[in-house]
């Protein structure tokens, strides 16, 4: 019988240790410094999203953070390591977890160089096509920026000093963009993806599920769109901007649409994270299909060298002339007008031998 009793005691005692441990590490777990280069933004209960500052911020894309209540999931982890690490220091105080999940929407360069500070606790996850692009295109362009955007920082802080007014309103985007590349280059290594889908993964958590669904030949050959069903919540990625004119020639137009379509017309879905700009709902997704679609009949129109010529030195349509990254405008027109032909080649190729 007393050794009954000793062993409850004790096991209480441990029990009690045990818990007033655990608060205390709770307790531990202190709020993050506001950021220079994001706001933390609550969209759902453990849901949420840092959206880039584009006044010399260094994040460049928006990324997002998921309670899925037995483990934390942050997706698009930003361009630098230093920030990534703010983002790491804010998803364990809003989960009280470490992150177990990063994913790669993408290959381009502000969605996947803060992944390394999550490793090797975390999986890292994408589609198949993602990885093999990050594998063949990061180091090279890892040396790239090594060499040159030095020279590219400061010849944006030049430009400030006889920019008009909407131009300086962007370059600061610019400075914080290659100001991330000079500091973050000593450190960077390629963070390859170790979690592979193609399609679709479901992440079933505890108290929420996301769902990641790959949109090929869109704004990249293969993209990567987290759902949140329960909540009606879509995290885009580069698929969508927010009154950004978006770089084009890494995909295809068409495909893109149909993207847009999809989910502008999905019901289930009412809330929509950009990669670029502010949370929006459904408007934008149209917005940018009209932009798409208004730039390739422009483009379509085109049949000889003086008429490129004059689109090119034509402004930028009133409707999207406010819109930030003006200066993809044109390489974005240029793209179109080189696709239009290739297609057009390659069909008058295919009657010639037919």
């Amino acid at each position: 019988m007393r050794a009954t009793v000793w062993v409850f005691v004790m096991g209480v005692l441990l029990c009690c240790c045990s818990m007033d441990l655990s608060a205390q590490f709770r307790r531990k777990i202190k709020k993050p410094k506001p950021s220079s280069n994001f706001t933390i933004e609550q969209l759902a209960p453990g849901v949420w999203v840092a959206i880039s500052n584009d006044y010399y911020g260094k994040a460049i894309c928006n990324a997002g953070i998921v309670d899925l209540g037995d483990r934390t999931l942050v997706f698009d982890p930003f361009l630098t390591p230093s920030v990534a690490r703010e983002l790491k220091a804010f998803a364990r105080y809003l989960t009280k977890k470490q992150v177990s999940f990063v994913v790669n929407s993408n290959y381009r360069n502000d969605h996947i160089r803060g992944t390394q500070v999550f490793l090797p606790n975390a999986s890292v996850i994408s589609t198949s096509i993602t990885r093999k692009e990050i594998e063949r295109i990061e180091p090279e362009e890892q040396e790239w920026e090594r060499k040159h955007a030095p020279t590219l920082l400061q010849a944006v802080k030049k430009r400030m000093t006889n920019a008009s007014t909407t131009e300086k309103e962007e370059l600061p985007f610019w400075v914080g963009y290659y100001q991330g590349m000079v500091e973050s280059v000593d450190e960077l290594f390629t963070a390859t993806p170790d979690m592979i889908f193609d399609d679709s993964l479901w992440l079933t958590g505890t108290k929420l599920s996301v769902k990641l669904v790959e949109r090929r030949s869109g704004n990249t050959s293969s993209d990567a769109v987290m759902l949140i069903p329960s909540l009606g919540i879509a995290f885009m990625s580069d698929l969508l901007s927010n009154e950004r004119h978006p770089w084009i020639s890494d995909g295809s137009v068409e495909g893109w649409q149909e993207s847009l379509k999809l989910f502008y017309e999905d019901t289930l879905y009412h809330t929509y994270v950009p990669g670029h700009g502010k949370v929006c709902g459904k408007e934008p997704l149209r917005t940018l299909y009209e932009y798409l679609e208004d730039i390739k009949t422009l483009c379509e129109s085109v049949k000889t060298d003086s008429a490129e010529i004059a689109l090119m030195h034509q402004p930028i349509p009133q409707p999207y002339r406010s819109w930030f990254c003006g200066r993809f405008y044109q390489p974005n027109l240029q793209f179109i007008i080189n696709s239009t032909r290739q297609r057009s080649e390659e069909n008058s190729l295919r009657v010639r031998q037919y």
